[in-house]
């Protein structure tokens, strides 16, 4: 049981901050991230793990993206234990595990993490859904690389796509949960279907062009 008192400092102290992020790690993808790491919890059915616990995890991966992408992890450790509002519901054991797991959440590390609440955040944050990762994939490409033309923006796609998921991705699961691994197959369905994952482009580019991602000076 998470008190509504925690949720209401993290929402305040830290969710609101992703706001300042670009669009694909905006409070759209942490709130996602945290909605995965519940699901994943009622899918490991162990009463030992700490909800508490693991929705500040969750909360506080990505917010090192403030200053920058390369490091980040680190930065949202060294965030959350710099936070003192948090003492008022967790130990110094506790908090430094939970720095860990968010130093040790990015899918692409090559040390397996260190707790359970690292492995939770790990799988949540990959959130393997085609049409999400897709289209966060676009927008990064367009506000980040300020790519624009749709058969760039879909070689870009795919180049990211086939290196981080493709069959010899060499991906790593922390954790037995199912979605993620079912999600797994789609995906890479489509990166061995050319024709489909053209198509699939053409949609997002699309509904990104219908809502203004494509404007003068977006």
């Amino acid at each position: 049981m998470i008190p509504q008192e925690l949720v209401e400092y993290i929402e305040t102290n830290v969710i609101f901050k992703y706001h300042q992020l670009d669009t694909s790690h905006d409070t759209t993808h942490v709130r996602q991230v945290i909605a995965n790491s519940f699901q994943i919890i009622q899918e490991l059915k162990d009463a030992s793990i700490d909800e508490r616990m693991v929705y500040v995890v969750a909360a506080y991966h990505d917010l090192g993206l403030l200053a920058g992408r390369a490091g980040h992890e680190q930065r949202s450790k060294e965030l959350l234990l710099a936070d003192k509002g948090l003492s008022r519901w967790f130990s110094a054991a506790e908090l430094q595990m939970m720095g860990e797991a968010v130093a040790d959440h990015r899918a692409s590390s090559s040390h397996e993490p260190r707790s359970i609440y690292g492995k939770i955040v790990s799988e949540a944050d990959r959130d393997i859904d085609f049409w999400r990762i897709l289209r966060r994939t676009y927008v990064y490409a367009i506000e980040k690389k300020q790519l624009r033309h749709p058969q760039v923006l879909a070689d870009e796609a795919y180049d990211y796509l086939t290196k981080k998921y493709g069959c010899d991705s060499g991906l790593v699961f922390w954790l037995e949960y199912s979605r993620n691994r079912k999600n797994l197959q789609e995906l890479q369905a489509f990166l061995q279907n050319p024709e489909e994952f053209a198509s699939a482009c053409q949609e997002v580019y699309k509904k990104l062009q219908q809502a203004g991602f494509f404007r003068s000076g977006s």
